[in-house]
């Protein structure tokens, strides 16, 4: 910079040498000085923005210390499970479950025994996720973290300790916004979409109170189906196939309609399928009739929730804007799943 400003004095210099008066190449001087700082300036702020964003800590990791023991310290309190997941080039992710047993300078997990418990645990990567409470009543916040075993210690004979390395950060996954899954057809039975009518309610109650030996026939004809795109807390995506040319045409689908999305889900326990009724609002729909297909995008409104004892007729609970609790736990079971076979 130095040297520049030397050539630009000298440049300068040399037009008073042409017969320029010397008020005038003094005026020129200051301004080229003017400018080439402003330059400079300017380059040292665009070099300063990149640098930050280059090195910016993404919004969703807490980092702050004190917020971070206060985390684990809630964690430990309320005996959050922890799922703990390895991740090696030699082996699927495997998931795990344990829960803090205490807090030092590390983390003290309690895990069950089993026989591949040992010292080879030692240094390996992990991955945790856990949720805490919210304020909020029976709203949830979960967490994850990756770390690194550094003791494997035997309790007893029915529990180990793993002491994992405290991390310097963890990372908020709000479950509505952040686990929004594409499963695959084996962890769903049936998927479908009617109108919203009376006839459809009908429809839709009869598939919940047989157990789905009767299922609705698909609105886009006895060749199409409806896949289940990917789901959330939140709603879910469906793509309506193979239906026909002049049927899709007919579509009248809306922003704003309602419709009813009758689901048959594998559990992640010992339930087997179970099935669920949804007013859903549509959100997004694009139709391309010359193919025979449809994509809508769902949003949950109301869930069926049973049969009042005394007037036998069918309970509707509207779902929060937090989403609905239930689908909230099966795609973050999903989502383990997926992780642990290595698909996510």
């Amino acid at each position: 910079m130095a040297a520049d400003q030397e050539f630009l004095y000298k440049t300068l210099r040399g037009f008073g040498e042409t017969g320029l008066p010397q008020q005038t190449v003094n005026m020129l001087i200051v301004v080229g000085f003017c400018i080439t700082a402003i330059v400079a300036a300017v380059l040292w702020y665009n070099n300063k923005q990149l640098k930050k964003k280059l090195n910016a800590v993404p919004t969703s990791w807490i980092t702050d210390k004190k917020q971070l023991e206060q985390i684990f310290e809630t964690a430990l309190v309320y005996r959050s499970k922890i799922d703990l997941s390895f991740h090696t080039k030699s082996e699927k992710r495997r998931t795990i479950a344990c829960s803090i047993e205490d807090i030092t300078d590390r983390l003290i997990l309690e895990i069950p025994a089993n026989g591949n418990i040992g010292r080879s645990w030692i240094g390996r990567e992990v991955t945790c996720f856990f949720h805490v409470p919210a304020k909020q009543s029976g709203m949830v916040i979960f967490y994850n973290f990756n770390s690194v075993i550094s003791e494997v210690n035997a309790k007893s004979s029915q529990y180990f300790n793993l002491i994992v390395e405290l991390p310097d950060h963890i990372e908020q996954t709000q479950k509505r916004e952040f686990l929004r899954v594409s499963p695959p057809s084996r962890h769903y039975d049936y998927v479908n979409i009617i109108p919203e009518t009376k006839q459809g309610k009908a429809a839709g109650l009869k598939f919940i109170s047989t157990n789905g030996e009767y299922a609705p026939g698909y609105m886009g004809g006895k060749e199409a189906a409806v896949l289940l795109s990917d789901i959330s807390g939140g709603g879910l995506s469906l793509e309506l196939t193979r239906m026909s040319s002049k049927r899709a045409s007919h579509f009248k689908l809306k922003k704003g309609q309602n419709f009813l999305v009758l689901l048959s889900l594998v559990d992640f326990g010992n339930k087997g399928i179970v099935r669920h009724l949804f007013v859903t609002k549509i959100r997004r729909v694009f139709i391309d009739s010359t193919r025979g297909h449809a994509q809508l995008g769902l949003s949950f409104e109301s869930q069926f929730m049973g049969f009042d004892d005394d007037t036998k007729k069918p309970k509707w609970e509207k779902v929060s804007q937090n989403g609905c609790p239930e689908m909230d736990d099966w795609t973050y079971n999903l989502y383990l799943e997926l992780y642990r076979e290595g698909n996510e």
